[in-house]
């Protein structure tokens, strides 16, 4: 009963600070915030306060306990109409958030379970995304436990004699990636796409899929070819859509390996720098590129550059068979996403979602389905083809988390 009548007081001082801004709505200054959104991933959570221009947020950078008071300091800034003063988010990381209004401008609190810590950033606004300060909150306890499981899987691989299979379902979060009509979002299909192919790895005898996500959060592109690496993986696929700059002018299916010199054209080099713009819409800092340190890592680059362009051929070959999208070959860039040197790596590029009648297949669960048992098919030729024995049979129910 408590509980319930101090919520009721606070909600009710939000309403009257709510109030209190409202006159500042005719203001030439004012400045809206427009939305406080969240994104649960199984180590951590996604704060993403939305904001019509830039603020300069005061708190910590980095940090941990029960409670973040983010101030977002500018006389005018008020609530959009929409904006809820209280988002209950109740995942083990957060338990809610506040927003309040004063003249200065306002305070967002977070309340977090124990055992957490945080990151508090910003991000700039660029094409439809608005001005963005982020909260990144992580469960400590869910973080040695995620790299616990990727270790057990690693060391139950050689003992079961399996072959991991690690499916990348691309972009997520407040990563969208491309856009289709109705909307359709990037995001959406090649996670739909990836947990069928996971289903149908899985019934292969001796094959373990992996999916680096099973839900909508956001990965850094480098963090999710280390997955695959934590759990040994003998085989990297990175799921996505194509899009083209003019609606309806793309059309068919390709698949790519890395390209260490440059890609096959300039359209191939536009894309790659389109799909490693990712980790600038979830906030990750530019990275320098991995310098060669040995003899031995050139030549073990170039033995998985070759296994992945068996891999691409092998897997085109078998989309291919579905006449509904035409084939574009096999193709290479710079993919950042595909760059780690321990197993071979690929990426699909299923059909073009911003193709009037390719997106009306990209959203049909019957052409997901056949795509996806034409990738498990490729899998496994490409085992075969490459003189790799596939042992007894994994969990048929397992999709490695």
């Amino acid at each position: 009963m408590r509980r319930i009548t101090w919520m009721r007081s606070a909600l009710a001082m939000l309403l009257t600070s709510w109030g209190a801004v409202s006159a500042h709505a005719q203001s030439p200054t004012a400045l809206l915030l427009t939305g406080v959104r969240s994104w649960s991933a199984p180590v951590h959570t996604r704060i993403v306060i939305d904001l019509e221009g830039p603020v300069a947020p005061v708190a910590p950078d980095t940090g941990s306990g029960r409670e973040l008071v983010v101030a977002l300091p500018f006389p005018g800034l008020i609530p959009a109409p929409d904006l809820a003063p209280v988002i209950a988010v109740g995942d083990s990381a957060v338990d809610s958030v506040w927003v309040t209004f004063d003249r200065s401008g306002a305070r967002v609190r977070l309340t977090m379970a124990a055992g957490t810590r945080f990151h508090v950033f910003t991000l700039p606004a660029g094409e439809d995304r608005p001005f963005r300060v982020v909260v990144d909150v992580i469960r400590i306890s869910a973080e040695l436990a995620e790299n616990q499981r990727l270790a057990d899987l690693a060391r139950n691989k050689k003992r079961d004699r399996i072959r991991i299979v690690a499916i990348d379902a691309g972009h997520g979060g407040e990563d969208v990636g491309a856009r289709g009509t109705g909307p359709t979002f990037e995001k959406n299909i090649t996670l739909a796409v990836a947990r069928k192919l996971a289903a149908e790895l899985a019934r292969i005898p001796g094959v373990q899929p992996l999916l680096t996500r099973e839900t909508d959060y956001f990965i850094p592109l480098r963090e999710r070819y280390r997955i695959a690496e934590r759990a040994k993986a003998d085989l990297f696929i990175s799921i996505h859509c194509n899009s083209s700059r003019r609606r309806g002018m793309g059309s068919g299916t390709e698949v790519f390996f890395l390209s260490l010199k440059g890609a096959t054209d300039q359209a191939d080099a536009d894309l790659a720098d389109l799909e490693n713009a990712a980790d600038v819409v979830g906030g990750v800092p530019p990275q320098a590129e991995d310098d060669v340190v040995s003899v031995l890592y050139e030549v073990k680059r170039n033995a998985m550059l070759e296994r992945s362009q068996l891999l691409a051929e092998t897997l085109l070959d078998h989309i291919a068979a579905d006449r509904r999208v035409t084939s574009r070959g096999i193709k290479q860039a710079g993919f950042a996403v595909l760059k780690s040197v321990e197993f071979p790596s690929v990426l699909v590029e299923t059909a073009f979602i911003n193709n009037p009648r390719e997106v009306v297949l990209l959203r049909d669960p019957e052409f997901q389905n056949n795509l996806a048992k034409q990738l498990a098919t490729g899998v496994k030729t490409y085992f075969t083809q490459a003189g790799i024995p596939l042992g007894p049979p994994a969990d048929a129910n397992t999709t490695g988390r």
